[in-house]
């Protein structure tokens, strides 16, 4: 289901554009209001008046093909009947491109985000939204905060024609996947991928390539993805994160991959296809 073309865009920001038509993305929890109709979450204030009466909150989200986007909090008792139906947020992983699935991101942390500061973790008086900035400023002492984003690196490491893809002992039989994990205090993206892969499999890699990030609002992270070459192909597991790790050649991947929609399954498919002009040159 693809929903949007290369024409759209959305762009972040806190000041309304003052467009004639706008926009708005329902949630209710950590799920999306799609339109029964024509399958969009960005739906339109005047066509969708009705669910207004069933809005607990909003908040401005940005400009999309220049129209302002709001979100909506509505109420958890809303009838969707026929007109509507309720997605879950990573399930619309498999069915929305870049930019709508960045605007489904933003909607759902930017009102987890307020639920989250309601106070000041300063002083721990109230925090109101900021006029000028997409901040809550304490009443009291004036200590602004932003919303929360935790960055964390996600590489596939790689050896000639194979990569190294591990898994997780709760994750579905035959499911492999890229290396992942949180930044430290001080700690650079590089520096990350090196102390994360040797924790991890204990294979040191040189060669690092940044490939691109993506958001990922589970609950709050910014995945930053590279490639990296090993230096040998020994590893070892760690046994606690990681509980079975394996070379796969380009040709010969696992039953199961992460879909290319996510940064995961992008830098897996990055290296195939390198992998592929490599061998037919």
């Amino acid at each position: 289901m693809d929903m949007i073309s290369h024409q759209n865009r959305f762009t972040c920001c806190s000041q309304p554009l003052g467009s004639h038509k706008q926009l708005f993305v329902g949630v209710i929890g950590r799920s999306i209001l799609m339109s029964a109709w024509n399958r969009e979450i960005l739906l339109d204030t005047q066509d969708h008046d009705g669910l207004k009466y069933y809005r607990l909150r909003k908040m401005y989200l940005g400009i999309w093909n220049e129209m302002d986007c709001e979100v909506w909090e509505l109420e958890h008792q809303i009838d969707c009947g026929n007109d509507y139906s309720l997605i879950d947020l990573r399930s619309l992983l498999l069915s929305l491109q870049e930019p709508l699935f960045s605007v489904a991101c933003r909607a759902v942390q930017l009102l987890e985000w307020v639920d989250g500061h309601k106070f000041c973790g300063h002083c721990g008086n109230p925090n109101a939204q900021s006029e000028s900035e997409n901040a809550l400023s304490c009443v009291a002492c004036s200590v602004d905060n932003y919303p929360r984003i935790s960055p964390c690196i996600i590489v596939v490491v790689t050896l000639k024609d194979r990569c190294l893809l591990a898994r997780q002992k709760n994750w579905e039989t035959g499911m492999y996947s890229a290396l992942a994990g949180f930044l430290e205090a001080g700690e650079s993206a590089e520096e990350a991928i090196h102390r994360e892969v040797l924790e991890e499999v204990d294979v040191r890699v040189k060669n690092l390539r940044y490939i691109g990030s993506q958001s990922w609002p589970f609950p709050g992270q910014l995945m930053l993805g590279f490639l990296a070459e090993a230096e040998s192909q020994k590893f070892r597991v760690d046994g606690a994160e990681i509980s079975e790790a394996q070379w796969w050649r380009y040709d010969d991947m696992p039953p199961i991959t992460p879909p290319p929609t996510v940064m995961s399954g992008m830098l897996i498919e990055h290296f195939i296809q390198e992998a592929r002009k490599l061998h037919s040159a």
